[in-house]
């Protein structure tokens, strides 16, 4: 019992060494609600020599400085009691504040991880709770210290750049240097009909990649580290050495997901991607955001859920405020609203008329309401609670995007059945297992 309780204070007091940084901005992370914590693998050679620093790119070399090369929310939700992994397209052209439109990753080169995290909740409207860095020699010695990774591979494998050579298809045993050679790797090829292959789209297949690698990594440090005292000590000296926080995460934070994290199945991890597309900005392949499917993987992030049981909308005290400027925006929408029956509370101005995206607010335990009313416009919106709102169940703060409601004919269906047992899921594991 005393070498129990030795240990658990030895553990706190290790964790507790983390590197914190100051992290303006982040949201509070309340008790029961979902919880959002960026993840980003950094491209820092601060840590990294010798080989592991080949695997850094060998194009890259004598690169300074760092950049979020991996961005992914992990997402936490008590009350469903599901876990899910959004990963961030790293080429993702976006509006970064104060210094014009780039693709993501360029905001965490210019202001590192307060900039990048500000894009994210004004870019996508997602809320961070918390915030966790990890650099290349952090990925290599976690790997190692779990006794290497298996992958499972289509065909042989290769990326020059990092230096990553999979020799043969099916399941191969990766050690931390070729690990990282994997995840990182945007050249990959792989060996077909006697040739090297190119893949078609580097960012998005390196996603995909890294998910599963993930997921296996779940596996493997559920199943050989944090029930193993000695590799458990392993990886939180590791941790010491090669990951940030943000301040506000408490040792007691860390334990709990240590400890939610060891009952979760891997498995039942939802692995989820930002809808985007391919296009073009001053002559650079970029990825643009799919607004429309992008919408439904934000809501859920942000604790929003899809309309399962639809409240009636004579239900619904609606208070309708102009945010875009345009003459009699506020009374037209009212009109429309009643038409399709809600019910309107009042009209008037928003605090300005600057609003480019529409806001439906709802007041405390009125966000059943919001998502019916959201599901009703035709350009959607972002759905946010309002403490403060009095007076009705929800506010619409029309925006210059807003675009009227849709006509019933036209209303998304309700896509929250089950699936098609032929349809399978995207989120959950593929069937090459090792």
């Amino acid at each position: 019992m005393l070498l129990v309780g030795t240990s658990y204070f030895y553990f706190r007091h290790q964790l507790s060494a983390l590197t914190r940084l100051n992290i303006p901005g982040l949201s509070d992370d309340d008790k029961g609600r979902v919880m959002n914590v960026l993840l980003v693998g950094s491209d820092s050679r601060e840590n990294t020599s010798g080989d592991i620093a080949d695997a850094t790119g060998k194009g890259e070399e004598g690169t300074g400085g760092q950049r979020s090369d991996t961005i992914m929310v992990l997402h936490i939700d008590p009350a469903q009691q599901k876990a899910a992994i959004l990963s961030i397209p790293r080429d993702l052209y976006v509006p970064i504040p104060g210094n014009g439109r780039d693709k993501v990753n360029a905001s965490f080169s210019i202001g590192g991880p307060q900039l990048l995290i500000q894009t994210i909740k004004e870019a996508l409207g997602i809320e961070i709770n918390h915030y966790v860095e990890v650099d290349f020699s952090g990925v290599e010695r976690i790997v190692n210290a779990i006794g290497g990774i298996k992958v499972y591979a289509d065909a042989p494998a290769r990326d020059e750049m990092t230096g990553l050579d999979i020799p043969m298809a099916g399941c191969n045993e990766l050690d931390g240097y070729q690990a990282l050679a994997f995840v990182r790797s945007r050249y990959y090829q792989t060996y077909e009909r006697g040739r090297w292959v190119q893949g078609s789209n580097s960012d998005i297949d390196r996603i995909a990649r890294q998910q599963d690698f993930i997921r296996r990594m779940m596996k493997k440090a559920v199943s050989s580290g944090l029930s193993n005292p000695l590799t458990l000590n392993r990886l939180i000296n590791i941790g010491v050495d090669n990951v940030r926080v943000d301040q506000q995460m408490s040792t007691k934070d860390i334990t709990t997901l240590a400890r939610r994290f060891r009952s979760i199945d891997p498995d039942s991890v939802d692995m989820l991607t930002l809808p985007t597309f391919d296009d073009f900005a001053g002559g650079a392949a970029v990825q643009r955001l799919d607004t429309a499917k992008a919408r439904e993987f934000i809501d859920r992030l942000n604790g929003i859920q899809p309309v399962t049981a639809s409240v009636p909308p004579a239900d619904i005290a609606v208070k309708v405020l102009n945010g875009n400027g345009a003459d009699a925006a506020a009374s037209t929408a009212a009109n429309s609203l009643t038409q399709a029956g809600f019910r309107i509370a009042s009209t008037g101005d928003a605090p300005s008329h600057d609003y480019s995206e529409t806001i439906v607010q709802y007041a405390p335990g009125q966000q059943a309401k919001a998502s019916v009313l959201r599901s009703r416009l035709a350009a959607g919106a972002t759905v946010e609670e309002d403490k403060t709102l009095v007076g009705a169940d929800v506010a619409l703060v029309l925006g210059s995007d807003y675009a009227g409601l849709k006509s019933q004919t036209t209303a998304a269906p309700n896509t929250d059945g089950p699936a098609s047992p032929d349809s399978p899921d995207p989120t959950k594991a593929p069937s090459r297992s090792c």
